[in-house]
């Protein structure tokens, strides 16, 4: 009387044959990660092939088909692990383990944005958004964003933000100019897969008035030679370069630390109760040439200028 343990035939041609695709894959530079993502299915093709062509062949013989120990572990372990990745393949955890397994990191350019500020306007109202922002003025008439941001990305794919829409928003209201960092965007995932470590730079025309909202987070001013007045207001560590033929005063109120060149602020006053926690917050006036026009400061954590 012959015995036939089940799965003792599936077993060995699925090896053999998940060892030849290996090889195959490797001296032909294939992607593993699909090949071992989607080749079990075939197991269950195997097996069941193997049981009908066996029950089929024998079926004249003295023979019987023998479930033991060894053959109920095989199936109960095939079978669950089918089950986990039709789970997984139909939730979408599969692609999303393929994503992670074929994706890098990298660092790419933000789409570029350059345009006239525009005949009329007089000021720009600016929120810098969560990320940190480096702010200059520009002499040529156009307000300008450039930088670049790190992603994880799958390979030879672009990069997730295709134009200045997708992170900037610019409107026009009578005689103001209103931008808007938008939230980059975040792919929920089993990696770390948002956008982060945005450095982007944002020229405007100097002769024009500058409203800033900071929303806490630290932003670099360079403002040349300003030919109006700007204001900043919460932001969380503000650095301000100024150059050698510098004419501003920047008036700063409400700021927890003031740094600079030694003896550079006059302080105005310090109240010590500003807060529940007894925080020490300063006005102060930092002056460099005649002072024509001034940068004010308010509600923002650490100031600190840099000059020659």
């Amino acid at each position: 009387m012959r015995t036939w343990r089940v799965g003792t035939i599936s077993m060995g041609i699925s090896l053999v044959g998940l060892g030849l695709v290996l090889l195959v894959s490797q001296i032909a530079d294939m992607n593993l990660t699909t090949i071992l993502l989607s080749w079990w299915p075939l197991l269950f093709i195997i097996l069941g092939a193997e049981v009908l062509l066996y029950t089929y062949f024998s079926r004249k013989e003295s023979s019987f088909v023998k479930y033991d120990i060894l053959s109920i572990l095989f199936v109960g372990l095939l079978g669950t692990t089918g089950i986990v990745l039709i789970l997984l393949t139909s939730s979408g955890l599969m692609d999303q383990v393929r994503a992670a397994v074929n994706s890098e990191e990298k660092t790419v350019n933000l789409p570029g944005f350059n345009q006239k500020a525009g005949k009329g306007i007089q000021r720009v109202v600016l929120d810098s958004g969560t990320y940190p922002l480096t702010i200059e003025s520009g002499h040529d008439g156009d307000v300008s964003v450039f930088g670049t941001y790190g992603v994880r990305v799958m390979k030879d794919e672009d990069s997730l933000l295709k134009k200045a829409e997708d992170y900037l928003l610019v409107e026009r209201n009578g005689d103001t100019l209103y931008i808007s960092f938008k939230d980059l965007p975040i792919q929920n995932g089993l990696l770390d897969s948002g956008t982060k470590n945005l450095k982007a730079t944002l020229i405007i025309p100097a002769e024009l008035a500058v409203e800033i909202d900071g929303q806490s987070t630290d932003l670099v001013l360079k403002p040349r030679k300003l030919l109006n007045d700007w204001s900043v207001k919460d932001s969380g560590n503000l650095s301000v370069f100024l150059q050698d033929n510098s004419d501003i005063k920047i008036d700063a109120r409400g700021v927890e630390e003031l740094e600079g060149p030694q003896n550079s602020w006059k302080m105005t006053e310090v109240n010590e109760e500003t807060s529940e926690e007894g925080i020490v917050k300063r006005n102060g006036i930092f002056n460099i040439g005649k002072g024509k026009h001034t940068l004010t400061v308010t509600d923002t954590f650490n100031v600190n200028v840099q000059y020659p």
